[in-house]
């Protein structure tokens, strides 16, 4: 009987995960450039996947790679104070619905690069770049983009201007709960669907990631490098031409990506001789620290890219008194992967 019930537990699990694999191709090169391309379908879907914001007469650009279900009322904010202060950007949101693993954003790497490609050329006076990446889906974007700079045009003019990265509740080992509760909120934000819904796709979904994590354990145990391969953070860790300053901004509130993955993270990039500063915000949640503190986090950012130079390592604990706009605005409902 018990032989019985964990047989059929198995291939329920096993049905599951196939089942998934085959309803979710990795997305193509070709279907990656159409959806770039495509701003209607990708407004419609309230992504608006890449955007060039430029400042006339400005030599700093800033990159952003929106988290998962990102939407660009959301992520337009942090462009906006940085265009204020004089320094142009370029948004650009991978959307999670053709997300399967770590190797389905590389298809969209070529899409970035020749986007920025055509920036640059246009705009000759850019000779600084930044990256502000948010949650692990804009991570994964530049664990892939870095992990393939060297094979892509030009690559030079993008690694030689680029100075620096902030990481916005980023990076982390996300698990398999994790990764389910992330993307079913996501995808299935609550003020369009009931929470049975959600939940009933978060289950699939564990089972999904739980059955993934287990096959790339066993496949572990035969194959060298595997994690590096299939997980955004061990690419991550991989990769040894980063920028050489980084910004880090995290808080135990985090419930999506722990902050003792992102500090394990940074430590290790401190003893490579990477120059690192970390924002610890002990109470406001994932991707939400903007808004929790407006006026720290914008000094952080603006500071570290308008000079070059870290800000001191901080802590802070109290939220910041806010306008009544800031009170009354768009609160991602997204809780961000």
């Amino acid at each position: 009987m018990l032989v019985e019930a964990v047989a059929g537990l198995v291939a329920a699990f096993a049905l599951t995960y196939l089942g998934l694999a085959m309803a979710l191709p990795e997305v193509s090169d070709k279907e990656a450039k159409e959806y770039i391309a495509d701003k209607k379908a990708s407004k419609k879907a309230g992504h608006e996947a890449a955007l060039k914001e430029v400042v006339p007469g400005s030599k700093t650009l800033v990159v952003l790679f929106g988290w998962a279900g990102c939407r660009d009322r959301y992520l337009s904010k942090y462009a906006q104070y940085y265009q204020e202060a004089g320094i142009s950007t370029i948004r650009f949101t991978v959307p999670i619905s053709r997300i399967r693993g770590f190797n389905s954003y590389y298809p969209f790497v070529v899409s970035f690069h020749t986007m920025l490609l055509e920036l640059l050329r246009e705009h000759s006076e850019i000779s600084t770049i930044y990256f502000h990446v948010f949650s692990m889906n804009g991570c994964s974007l530049l664990a892939a983009y870095w992990d393939q700079i060297k094979t892509l045009e030009e690559s030079d003019q993008v690694e030689s201007k680029s100075r620096g990265l902030i990481f916005d509740s980023c990076p982390a080992f996300i698990s398999p709960a994790q990764s389910a509760h992330a993307i079913s909120f996501a995808t299935l934000p609550p003020s369009h669907f009931h929470g049975a819904i959600r939940g009933t796709y978060r289950a699939v979904l564990y089972t999904y990631f739980s059955i993934q994590s287990g096959v790339l354990w066993l496949r572990a145990l035969l194959e060298e490098g595997i994690y590096e391969k299939c997980y955004a953070y061990f690419k991550m860790i991989s990769l040894e031409n980063l920028p050489k300053k980084q910004l880090f901004i995290y808080g135990p509130a985090d419930l999506v990506c722990s902050e003792e993955s992102i500090i394990e993270f940074a430590t290790l990039m401190e003893k490579r001789g990477v120059s690192i500063s970390k924002c610890r915000l002990l109470d406001s949640l994932h991707c939400q620290h903007l808004r929790s503190h407006p006026v720290t986090y914008t000094r952080e950012c603006l500071d570290f890219v308008k000079s070059g130079n870290l800000p001191a390592n901080r802590s802070r604990v109290p939220l910041e008194e806010t306008s009544e706009d800031a009170k009354s605005a768009d609160v991602p409902e997204e809780l961000a992967y």
